[in-house]
């Protein structure tokens, strides 16, 4: 998932992601939820999603790129979704991630 960053790709379902493993659908839900703790597919998708956005938001060379383009090239299909899951995630908006960390990489 990480390395191919499947996480981005538009559409991408359990039964889409077991397909490219090569693993039956129930084998794949049982790794994610009992095996790696995950409540369910999408929570597994949005962790991988947010990590690849925060990780964006952080970067000073991308300090100018909008939080939509981030949000979508994240994964996330609009910006409505990925705001509620950063906040839910960080506690603040992206925009506040954002100025928080360019005060953390400042000299």
């Amino acid at each position: 998932m990480a390395v191919d960053r499947l996480y981005r790709q538009e559409g991408l379902t359990i039964g889409v992601l077991a397909g490219r493993l090569g693993l039956p659908e129930y084998r794949l839900r049982r790794a994610i939820n009992r095996g790696l703790g995950y409540r369910n597919f999408n929570e597994y998708l949005n962790r991988h999603r947010l990590a690849d956005a925060k990780q964006a938001l952080a970067d000073p060379g991308q300090a100018e790129v909008p939080i939509l383009t981030i949000a979508l090239d994240s994964g996330f299909q609009s910006l409505g979704p990925f705001n509620r899951a950063f906040k839910a995630d960080t506690g603040m908006t992206p925009t506040e991630y954002r100025k928080a960390a360019e005060g953390r990489n400042r000299p």
